[in-house]
């Protein structure tokens, strides 16, 4: 992943010597959790107020922002600046999640640029590559606050937003080149293979041989950079593309499970049933919407809030996504 513009480092001096009452709250315009159908993408455009994006798995998604492109091939942050022409072309293979939030700093005239984290500036990064995991929690906590308390999001998100600002400046500022260090190549390419091989047998001591380590070795480094072990990574990609088909797709549950790569609908459906709650007939049923084929579903398993909704806030009238 291509890291955005380097940051003054005296400028970050400057800016922390500021008084503490001199740091500016943003206004949050809207909010969201979205996870869009593969091979789809956000149209060249421009907004009037910052964006914060955060994409929680690495992906073949690309952003393109002012003649940059970047690969969001690993967790990461994407901040879009005002009157800045940008584009997203998200995976074409597999659904791609993001949370977002548009902010500014309504009604303060006075404020320059110089007044702002050096990340927010013109100069600024666009990409900062996920360092730690605590700074996608905050994220997450946005989501929380935005939809159990829309009515206190201003003062408890306002805060909360600035502290993940705060932070992703000091990670990117403090250490710029060790969160620019790359998964693996034989764990990206052994990802890739399995993105593109879903629905053919393979296993795990085959990938262990494509990356010329031992399978004990492989298993160990896999689940170190991905969180996950070789094997769930697969059933997990195998039903996640099965929820795509069965929403998007006239296939019976029978033909969904054979191009997935399960040789057994019976244990298809037993798998899908323990990691989805329901089974494959009733996820359709309960999910499909042709309204939203530009949208693919997510069950909450992880939120408390529901997924694919974009929530609007006071001062936000003239702001969208």
């Amino acid at each position: 992943m291509r890291l955005g513009n380097s940051v003054d480092k005296q400028a970050v001096i400057q800016y922390d010597q500021q008084e503490q009452s001199a740091l500016l709250l943003p206004n949050i315009h809207i909010a969201g959790d979205m996870l869009m159908k593969a091979g789809t993408g956000l149209k060249p455009r421009r907004i009037c107020d910052y964006e914060l994006l955060y994409f929680p798995n690495g992906t073949g998604s690309v952003y393109m922002v002012e003649g940059r492109t970047y690969s969001l091939t690993e967790p990461c942050f994407i901040i879009t600046r005002p009157g800045e022409w940008h584009e997203y072309r998200y995976d074409a293979a597999q659904p791609s999640r993001h949370l977002f939030v548009h902010f500014g700093y309504d009604g303060r005239e006075d404020v320059s640029e110089a007044d702002l984290l050096p990340i927010l500036r013109h100069d600024g990064p666009s990409c900062i590559p996920l360092g730690d995991e605590w700074l996608a929690s905050l994220m997450t906590q946005l989501m929380n606050i935005a939809y159990a308390h829309p009515n206190r999001m201003q003062q408890r998100g306002s805060a909360l937003l600035l502290a993940l600002l705060e932070e992703l400046n000091a990670s990117y500022v403090d250490y710029p080149v060790e969160r620019a260090t790359a998964i693996p190549p034989q764990i990206t390419k052994a990802i890739h293979y399995i993105e593109a091989h879903l629905d053919e047998p393979f296993t795990i001591e085959g990938l262990a041989e494509q990356a010329g380590w031992t399978h004990e070795h492989f298993t160990r480094l896999f689940a170190r950079h991905t969180g996950r072990t070789p094997r769930e990574m697969i059933i997990q990609r195998r039903i996640e593309r099965a929820c795509h088909l069965l929403l998007y797709e006239d296939a019976t549950v029978k033909e969904v499970a054979f191009s997935v790569g399960f040789a057994d609908e019976n244990y298809f459906c037993r798998v899908f049933k323990s990691l989805k709650g329901i089974t494959a007939t009733q996820y359709r049923k309960k999910y499909y919407n042709p309204k939203h084929r530009g949208m693919n579903p997510v069950m909450q398993d992880d939120t408390t809030y529901p997924p694919n909704r974009v929530l609007v806030f006071p001062l936000a009238a003239n702001f969208g996504q």
